[in-house]
Order: structure tokens, then C-alpha cells, then sequence
């Protein structure tokens, strides 16, 4: 897990005011009406939407939202995951036992013990043994950076994620869904399995890396955490400014192009196309609107005008 997706994580269970809100008005343009963009944090509670009544106001003059996904389709949702499933193991009926050597197991077997107080070969871990050397990396993050978490009170949250909320929320009103990616087609996950599959030597050796400086490792988790608090108090206090400028998240961004910038280029067709037809809320992830290559640059760049809306003070 790099430092974006710890950032990532830290703020998506971060437990936010009622202050928070990184709403924006988009107009102009030969625009009739305006159109808005909720950058969310996705795992936070949509309960939150309740205590941000320029939301509410904005979701009601629109007429349909577009999300990165329509996380609330279960069908598509379930295939996609029985795919990905298949995208994460290792092919043949093969198991770890088998592409790594005795001496690599007992190194892994020890940052099991250490870690999740289990033996890597109890019969509860047998799971564990068919997913590539990639999973099992991000599962020892994973671990870790929620062991840290619990050391924040600010991380307490939970309920049904705002993302979906939003989605939920607009079918009951009748709004029409839109999606500015798609679900990944079974086709291009077995794609990815086989990629995957075809480098296992590679995932080895960056397994074996991770675990053989597993300390330093650990404690860079640890440190990026600390430092991501920064970024939630940030967004606590609608301190758009603060966060995009933020260097850490930005640097960030700028490493990812797939996750950020190609897919920024994607989407603005999308919506510039369904701001075109009638206004409509988009509700994608907060990291996604910032630097020079994000969503509110590039419509300011189309001749967009696009404004944050603040919270109104009581």
C-alpha cells in the first residue's frame, strides 16, 4: 500500500464535522443551469449529509448524479468481485508452497506470527495460501494501517458509505444515474490475472524485500498516518485550499497517473455531456479535484466558472 492509498484509507474513516464539505458549483459556459460536484471521501458516512444543507439544496435542483460507479448495482458489483477473485490467485490450484522456496516460507511465517498471531500454515490461513504474492503484501498494509487507526479516536465511523447514500438517495428521487467509469468487464480482469500471473517472480522478490525490512516498513506506515492527520483536519474545516495544496498529496497524485490524470481526461467528456443535457450532481473521490491536471482545473480550463460553496455560518 503506498502513501496515497494510507492518506486514502486514514480520511475515508476519519470521523468528519459538521464543517466538512467540498462542494462546487459549476455555471457558465452556455450552461441554462448549473451543475455540482461533491469530492467525497468514500467510506465516510452518509449520515454526514444531513449536517450539510447546501448539499441538500444543490442534490434538489438537479435532475440526475453521476458517480465513478453505480456502487449500489449488486449484480454488477457481484460478478466483478467472483472475477477479481480469480484476478488475485494463483493459477493451476496452485498455493505459496509452490512458487516460493523453504527458506522464503519461514521468513513469511514469522512476520505471520508476529503480526496476526498465527502460523502461516494453521488450516484457518488456507485461504490465505492461493493469492498471489501481491495480495499478501497489501494484506500485512492493510493490517497495520488499521492497528494504527485505532490509536485515533477521530477514525470511529461508521454506516453505509456517502457514496452510496448519494446514489441511494438520488434513485429515490428518480434522478437518472449516470457512471463516469466503468465496472471492470470480466474480460479485462482475466487480462490483469494473467499479467499478474506472468510476474510472480517479481512479486517474490518484492515480497521478500518488504518482509526483510519489515520494521522500517512498518514505521513509515506509521509516520505517513500521523502526517495524513493534517489532511483531515483540513476537510473537517472545508479548508479546500489547504488540501489541494498540500505537497504530500499532491506529489502523490502526480506518481499515479493512471488512478488520477488519465482517468480526469476520461471523464470530462461525461461531464460536460450530462451537464449539457440537465443539471447533475457528480460525486467522486476529493483527490480527484485537485492540481493541475484535476476536475476543477480542467473545467476552468473548458470556460467553465466553478466555485467552492461554503458553509453557512448559523
Amino acid at each position: 500500500m503506498n502513501k496515497k492509498s494510507i492518506i486514502t484509507l486514514f480520511l475515508a474513516l476519519a470521523a468528519v464535522g459538521a464543517h466538512a464539505q467540498f462542494l462546487f458549483r459549476i455555471s457558465g459556459n452556455k450552461l441554462k443551469e448549473p451543475s455540482y460536484i461533491l469530492g467525497s471521501i468514500h467510506t465516510l458516512p452518509g449520515l454526514i449529509l444531513d449536517s450539510i444543507p447546501e448539499y441538500l439544496e444543490a442534490e434538489a435542483q438537479c435532475k440526475q448524479l453521476f458517480a465513478e460507479y453505480d456502487i449500489t448495482d449488486q449484480q454488477k458489483i457481484k460478478d466483478a468481485s467472483a472475477a477479481g477473485l480469480q484476478a488475485i490467485t494463483l493459477p493451476d490450484g496452485k498455493t505459496i508452497f509452490d512458487i516460493m522456496s523453504k527458506d522464503q516460507i519461514e521468513i513469511l511465517d514469522t512476520r505471520f506470527r508476529e503480526t496476526f498471531q498465527v502460523n502461516l500454515t494453521d488450516s484457518a490461513m488456507k485461504t490465505a495460501w492461493n493469492y498471489n504474492p501481491t495480495v499478501i503484501l497489501s494484506t500485512f498494509n492493510l493490517f497495520i494501517t488499521m492497528q494504527e487507526l485505532q490509536k485515533h479516536p477521530e477514525s470511529a465511523t461508521s454506516g453505509i458509505p456517502i457514496d452510496m447514500v448519494c446514489l441511494n438517495r438520488a434513485k429515490q428521487r428518480g434522478l437518472t444515474i449516470g457512471q463516469l467509469d466503468e465496472i471492470q468487464s470480466e474480460d479485462s480482469l482475466t487480462k490483469m490475472r494473467d499479467t499478474m500471473n506472468e510476474n510472480i517472480s517479481v512479486q517474490i522478490d518484492s515480497l521478500m524485500a518488504y518482509l526483510n525490512d519489515f520494521d522500517q516498513r512498518k514505521q513509515k506506515i506509521i509516520d505517513e498516518i500521523g502526517a495524513a492527520s493534517q489532511l483531515t483536519r483540513l476537510w473537517k474545516a472545508g479548508d479546500y485550499q489547504g488540501f489541494a495544496n498540500s505537497p504530500n498529496w499532491n506529489a502523490d497524485i502526480e506518481k499515479q497517473p493512471a488512478v488520477f490524470r488519465l482517468r480526469s481526461e476520461r471523464w470530462l467528456p461525461k461531464i460536460q455531456a450530462a451537464m449539457s443535457e440537465n443539471p447533475t450532481m457528480f460525486v467522486f473521490g476529493a483527490g480527484h479535484l485537485i492540481g493541475s491536471h484535476g476536475i476543477l482545473q480542467r473545467l476552468r480550463d473548458a470556460g467553465y466558472n466553478v466555485e467552492q460553496i461554503k458553509k453557512t455560518e448559523n
